[in-house]
């Protein structure tokens, strides 16, 4: 008797994310990241209501054009919280507490280096990269300052951002929470001061998303520093290496090269609104200024997709490295399957009230309303399948395999967006702009589709011959 209590005493606690129903986990993970997810969106929405009932359409378009830097950001933050929390997961699934603690230590020094990359080339050439992005000669006084303050923030950006990953990897995923909703409740405060009570104007609005992400990233950094639970973090984890900056950044390349693609994309399609818009009854001005609306209303629904799949990210990665296949399916299948029902009734809203939501932007003209509804209508048709594009991606990637990722991605962002762009709009004109959105969605979410079925399959097979592996241990 004895002996049995010390041998029950000796057995290891098994991770509640081995042992917990799917279905609250999902729960436990997924809801405090969607809104972790939703409100970092806030921010660029928050900054989009305060500038456009402050200016207007100008106001409206100078975001836009800058948007493409911000969603650069989004991918890079993506990338810096997905490949290390996903690594420290898997790590942490093989036993190896070391190498889960070098996983947090080089994701930090990778967030702090690539808010670097983009931050010096955006402050030094910042007219050439927005004249790039489609700004016309009129939003260009309005964007600029706004793109150069915004840019002196981007470091705490990135650590803001990606920093939760890892607390939600820790297993605190309320506290990840917490230092998104702290930064972004102070971006809306500071903005009513900066724009209403010192009449700061469009800087006022970029002030205020800096100084609130100074802030989520100070309660990062005070995290990392006392309460890491899981693994017990020391100096020499953070010793910059290179080599272990670029394991972490290939692990977070597929969720990554989606938003990169994406930033590709808007800049690709600004610049199509530019050129066709100014040929058209609208103006360049009010096709960027509706798009940037749109765009921004959008990352509202991208937010859910992205929350959906950061919350299945600590459950899949981990139970993939314990080699709990049919755990990773089944969550994969239930955050999938919420993606597409949330795609849904997006859908319904951007059908039924495109121009009531333009209208909370800010006031403009009847052709101004006249191309957001089209915009809403048309560009966004197929908005209900959008979603496979990350949170299949997103599945891939927690298991390490990033070239299925990437090729999602790349089928809608690079092999049909582009191009569609081009060809269209020689036939169709501005429509032809419109039309290249739904058909490059239909593309990916029939490769998304196959590919995400066929690893499905390949996960059950996998299971049984694990299955099968412990039967015959325990028959000997």
């Amino acid at each position: 008797m004895e002996e049995q209590k010390a041998f029950k005493e000796a057995e290891p606690v098994k991770n509640p994310l081995e042992t917990e129903k799917i279905s609250k986990l999902l729960a436990s993970f997924c809801i405090p990241s969607l809104a972790s997810s939703l409100v970092t969106s806030l921010y660029n929405i928050v900054d989009q209501l305060f500038i456009g009932n402050t200016l207007g359409i100008v106001g409206n378009a100078a975001t836009n054009v800058v948007f493409p830097v911000v969603t650069l950001i989004t991918a890079l933050s993506l990338m810096c919280g997905v490949g290390p929390s996903a690594s420290m997961n898997i790590n942490l699934g093989h036993n190896d507490k070391n190498a889960a603690a070098r996983a947090v230590g080089g994701g930090f020094g990778l967030m702090v280096l690539c808010g670097l990359i983009v931050a010096v080339p955006m402050l030094i050439f910042t007219e050439p990269i927005l004249h790039v992005f489609g700004c016309t000669d009129t939003v260009m006084p309005y964007a600029m300052p706004y793109a150069r303050i915004i840019s002196l923030g981007f470091v705490f950006s990135m650590i803001g951002a990606s920093g939760p990953f890892l607390i939600r990897a820790d297993n605190s995923p309320n506290y990840a929470l917490l230092c998104i909703a702290t930064g972004a409740a102070l971006n809306i405060i500071l903005d009513a001061i900066f724009i209403y009570g010192f009449k700061w104007g469009i800087r006022g609005a970029a002030w205020a998303t800096v100084d609130a992400q100074f802030v989520s990233f100070l309660m990062v950094i005070r995290y990392m520093r006392k309460s890491f639970g899981v693994i017990k973090l020391k100096a020499s984890d953070f010793k910059p290496d290179f080599r272990l900056y670029g394991k972490m950044a290939a692990i977070g390349a597929g969720p990554a090269f989606n938003f990169l693609t994406q930033a590709l994309v808007q800049v690709f399609l600004n610049n199509a609104l530019r050129t066709y818009g100014a040929a058209s009854k609208y103006g360049s001005d009010i096709c960027l200024a509706a798009a940037g609306v749109a765009n921004k209303v959008n990352s509202l629904a991208v937010a859910m997709v992205v929350g959906m799949t950061n919350g299945l990210q600590p459950i899949a990665s981990y139970n993939f490295g314990r080699k709990n296949y049919a755990r990773v399916a089944e969550a994969a299948r239930a955050v999938v399957k919420i993606v597409l029902i949330c795609g849904c009734v997006i859908f319904a809203c951007y059908q039924l009230f495109p121009i009531q939501i333009t209208s909370l932007f800010g006031s403009g003209s009847d052709l101004y309303f006249e191309f957001a509804g089209k915009f809403f209508r048309i560009f966004y048709l197929l908005i209900a399948l959008f979603g496979l594009q990350t949170s299949v991606a997103g599945f891939f990637s927690v298991q390490g395999k990033v070239s299925k990722s990437v090729t999602i991605s790349l089928v809608r962002q690079v092999l049909f967006f582009p191009p569609l762009l081009v060809i269209l709009p020689k036939f169709m004109g501005l429509n032809g702009v419109l039309w290249s959105g739904p058909i490059s969605d239909l593309a990916m979410a029939v490769v998304a589709s196959v590919l995400f079925t066929k690893e499905l399959r390949k996960l059950d097979e996998l299971q049984k011959h694990e299955n099968t592996g412990h039967e015959t241990e325990a028959a000997e």
